[in-house]
């Protein structure tokens, strides 16, 4: 078997040898064996389900969290890799759907991608219990802790899909989990211990940067002109669309590099077009929110700037990881201005619902009515907030004839509330952790971002962070014949909002 890996390794992927933990990981699958793989970004993650699913019997599923991801992924299996995939999505009609499932039942695709949405659809789930799933595959594993409990509950709901295909073995990846999180994933998906497979997080190419701003405009300036003066393509990120849009609209007018704004508002085809012209080079610099970057296979990122402070620790590791998977030095700088912290607040405060609206959303969902999104806004509730208080619901336990009694409504709603809470908590903490690392003075940046994922690696390659030292003029460009700035503190948000908004 240990040939045959290799030769598949060889054949379909072009490497003569295993990545650290590549191997021991495809072996436990192959056996049937659940496990839990923590690669970091760069390490080959793919590789430990795509390469089984070719050696398998039946389909192997790949439970994909973002459409944009899945289409990628399944491009680059038929052009570059020469596997036979297939996607199944919302975006698909029932036609185009119901003939891939079709060609599926043929013997036509070794992988399938689907969403967590997707495979909770009944007719989904009997008919890949029929074909045969050799083995499930969750990508990016640590959105069933970051996602499942806010507004993807489909992925707390995996448990009971995979019981329903007839358990076959589960492997579920991710660049970056606690152990909180490890634990977490593990006793949702029946993962033991020992098949727990985790590799070094330290990425040793990348040099952390940390710059203290006093005010916005002194932040923009800042930040436009290292989008003008770092090599090579690199990712923005920033807290709200409303940031990305300005501060796009701002660099198009006085930057010299090819630009694009990229936020969940957007439709999803212009997302998907933004993407690929990323990917293909058309585009130098990508300005997002954190709706960008998760599966993008560029491996020539050099650098990601934080326009804003991230919501936590692991959101930050997940996006200055999309740097240098070439393995060449990259760079990754966090602004922060003491009130960054106020916007999240405010995030979060939106993003559960108060108590006021718990009791609004019970009666409607005892008495079984159907509402739709606009009738939902009225009462102040976006369809996630209403996912997560269904999902809740469910979770009480309580028969809807329960429900809908007097005593029973006001226990079920102080359940409800309670468990939103506890997540809101959760999410709080998880601020001031980021908050933490960025305000206590003095101490090594990768080593205190490797210890709060339990791991104590701190070698780097170029340079390591601003507190050890960082030679910053290494990462920035040659480039004598940048076009001239306008007076940097004379742009404001005033101006950026005359572009943004119609004229009267």
């Amino acid at each position: 078997m240990n040939r045959r890996l290799h030769e598949k390794l060889h054949t379909h992927f072009g490497h003569s040898s295993f990545r650290p933990g590549q191997e021991e990981i495809i072996e436990r699958v192959l056996k049937g064996e659940n496990t839990l793989a923590i690669l970091a970004t760069g390490g080959g993650k793919s590789v430990t389900y795509q390469l089984p699913a070719l050696l398998l019997p039946g389909i192997a599923v790949v439970v994909s969290p973002l459409i944009s991801l899945m289409i990628d992924q399944v491009q680059q299996l038929r052009t570059r890799r020469k596997i036979a995939a297939a996607y199944v999505n919302s975006a698909q009609d029932y036609t185009e759907s119901k003939e891939i499932l079709r060609e599926l039942a043929s013997g036509a695709y070794k992988l399938l991608y689907i969403s967590p949405e997707k495979l909770q659809q009944p007719h989904v789930q009997a008919f890949l219990k029929r074909v045969g799933v050799s083995l499930v595959a969750i990508d990016e594993a640590h959105c069933i802790s970051q996602w499942g409990h806010d507004f993807r509950t489909d992925y707390l709901r995996l448990p009971e899909a995979i019981r329903l295909l007839g358990n076959p073995p589960v492997l579920a990846v991710t660049a970056t989990a606690t152990a909180d999180v490890r634990r977490e994933i593990s006793q949702l998906l029946h993962i033991p211990q020992e098949g727990v497979i985790a590799q070094a997080l330290n990425r040793e190419n990348i040099a952390l940067d940390l710059v203290v701003v006093q005010d916005e405009a002194e932040r923009r300036a800042q930040v436009i002109r290292l989008m003008d003066e770092l090599q090579g393509p690199g990712i923005v990120y920033c807290s709200t669309r409303n940031t990305v849009e300005v501060l796009a609209a701002s660099y198009q007018l006085q930057g010299s590099k090819r630009v694009h704004g990229y936020h969940g508002g957007m439709e999803s085809m212009e997302r998907m077009l933004i993407q690929s012209q990323y990917l293909s080079g058309e585009l130098d610099v990508i300005v997002a929110t954190n709706a960008f970057g998760m599966g993008i296979d560029k491996p020539d990122i050099r650098y990601v700037i934080h326009y804003q402070l991230p919501a936590s620790m692991e959101a930050y590791a997940q996006e200055i990881g999309r740097v240098g998977r070439d393995g060449q030095p990259g760079y990754a700088v966090l602004f922060y201005a003491e009130d960054d912290w106020h916007i999240h607040q405010h995030m979060v405060e939106k993003e559960y619902p108060t108590w006021q609206q718990v009791m609004q959303f019970h009666p409607y969902y005892a008495s079984r009515q159907q509402m739709n999104s606009e009738s939902w806004a009225a009462l102040g509730m976006t369809d996630e907030m209403v996912q997560l208080l269904t999902f809740y619901a469910e979770q009480t336990g309580m028969g809807l004839e329960a429900a809908a009694a007097a005593e029973g409504q006001q226990e079920q709603v102080q359940r409800i509330w309670q468990e939103t809470e506890k997540r809101k908590r959760q999410k709080k903490q998880k601020l001031a952790e980021m908050l933490a690392y960025v305000e206590a003075g003095g101490g090594c940046l990768r080593s205190k971002l490797n210890r709060y994922f339990g791991e104590d690696e701190t070698t780097f390659s170029l340079h390591c962070c601003t507190r050890c030292g960082l030679d910053r003029q290494a990462y920035r460009a040659a480039l004598p014949g940048l076009v001239p700035k306008k007076d940097e503190n004379s742009w404001n948000l005033r101006q950026a909002l005359e572009i943004l908004l119609p004229k009267k």
